[in-house]
């Protein structure tokens, strides 16, 4: 249940007390990014940026939308990043989530979204092929993630 599990989350990071996330991002913020990467968010990343934008907790760092200015940036700006790795070569499908700390990436591949509108997120090596599976959904993924720090 990809809700449930980033509700879970969401809770982890509540009870964790600390946490660096910019915060809820308008909802024209959101629909110019969809339009800028011309795809749609699965449900999942679409409350994440909602409701916190982009940020982390301790370790962890999860790419979203900083600001509505995609042409230049940063991380955790993941929509700049995505357009900007889209330049050589990453797949119009793909939408940068995370980094692995050694040059590849995690991303949600917008082409395989289910009945319900979600994506898997995958693993990205470094010239932007997506590999294996490592969730279903970006609620099981952010939920991953965030359970490793959290404890």
């Amino acid at each position: 249940m990809p809700m449930a599990d980033y509700e879970r989350a969401l809770t982890l990071i509540g009870a964790a007390g600390t946490n660096d996330f910019v915060g809820p991002r308008p909802e024209e913020w959101i629909l110019a990014a969809e339009e800028r990467l011309s795809l749609r968010f699965p449900p999942t990343y679409r409350r994440f940026l909602k409701e916190l934008g982009s940020g982390g907790i301790r370790s962890e760092e999860f790419y979203g939308i900083t600001r509505n200015n995609f042409d230049v940036g940063t991380v955790p700006n993941g929509i700049w990043l995505t357009l900007d790795e889209r330049k050589t070569g990453l797949p119009s499908c793909l939408v940068l989530v995370q980094d692995t700390g050694d040059g590849n990436w995690y991303a949600i591949d917008t082409s395989q979204a289910n009945a319900q509108g979600e994506s898997p997120v995958v693993f990205v090596d470094i010239s932007g092929r997506p590999h294996e599976t490592v969730a279903e959904d970006f609620g099981r993924f952010f939920l991953d993630r965030v359970s490793r720090v959290a404890a």
